[in-house]
């Protein structure tokens, strides 16, 4: 492994785990908006406020700059501008800031589709088989994401610039935490993602068992209505006979003896590293005023091209 290679795995890591608590932030805004009464005239102005309200106390300028702009980070930050908009009368509605937050993807040429909410809430269920332990409150669980995004940015900006900060150890310390606790949730992800595409291929190779037994069985019909003589009829129809037995078996073994009970383990991999994590996050971040003015010098400072 190269040294750029050596150094690309950690940064990638904190910036996943940034991008799962902005994911988290932007499902629990969802949730709180759905909660709201459908009828109610104010319900964006409602979603808007919350937001804005935890925007501001948690101090969440900051906690997106300098991320992969991956797809809940946009649509967070856009929701964010929303709320804080002052001449923006209409309130928020989530789905308004992932359209927005698509057609500026689209305009800066972005090569592929972005997500909608939809498709976070059915990956976060897929991810944890559905048992996530989130807040039975939108707003709880707002608070709760954002301010644990603020804090995996702070260490994502230690791990990215390096030795470009002096920095207190106790924060370099969580920093290599978190990026201990990020690499196991990338392997987790793609363990899971192997085992979606293995069981898509397991789907296709069932549905062509069923394909061969019915081939079978309508070319078996089509014999006996042939009028063909008894012995024509049965040697025809052997072939097809043991298609269609040796693929009843197969599908009745596969049927009869499923997997274990329970979670896929890829995804009590993942819950168990998102429970680390969220501890983890849960914890004030050990940084002082210097560790912060020293991160904010590095990330500002022009990048040395002559090295």
């Amino acid at each position: 492994m190269t040294a750029g290679e050596d150094r690309g795995r950690p940064i990638a890591a904190t910036r996943q785990v940034v991008e799962m608590f902005a994911t988290e932030a932007l499902l629990a805004l969802d949730k709180y908006e759905r909660s709201l009464p459908a009828d109610a005239t104010d319900r964006g102005q409602q979603t808007a406020d919350r937001l804005a309200h935890w925007w501001k106390q948690l101090k969440m300028d900051d906690a997106l700059r300098g991320g992969g702009g991956t797809d809940a980070e946009q649509i967070l930050a856009k929701a964010a501008d929303l709320a804080l908009d002052p001449h923006n009368h209409e309130g928020l509605r989530v789905e308004d800031a992932a359209a927005q937050a698509k057609m500026m993807a689209d305009f800066r040429g972005r090569p592929t589709a972005m997500k909608d909410i939809a498709d976070f809430r059915r990956e976060f269920g897929t991810a944890y088989g559905g048992t996530a332990d989130v807040p039975a409150s939108g707003d709880e669980w707002l608070a709760q994401s954002l301010t644990r995004l603020a804090r995996a940015s702070l260490l994502r900006d230690v791990v990215t610039r390096g030795a470009k900060a002096e920095l207190s150890r106790p924060l370099r310390d969580a920093a290599d935490e978190l990026v201990q606790q990020g690499q196991k949730l990338m392997d987790g992800q793609d363990e899971l993602a192997v085992r979606q595409q293995m069981s898509a291929a397991e789907d296709a190779s069932y549905r062509h068992q069923v394909r061969l037994v019915v081939g079978s069985l309508v070319y078996a019909a089509g014999v006996t209505a042939s009028g063909a003589p008894d012995l024509a009829q049965a040697a025809m129809l052997a072939p097809a006979a043991a298609v269609a037995i040796t693929q009843t078996v197969k599908s009745w073994n596969a049927r009869q003896n499923p997997p274990e009970p329970g979670l896929d383990p890829a995804q009590a991999q993942l819950r168990s590293v998102r429970t680390d994590l969220t501890n983890t996050l849960d914890t004030p971040t050990p940084a002082t005023r210097r560790d912060t003015r020293a991160i904010r010098n590095a990330t500002t400072r022009r990048p040395d091209h002559g090295r």
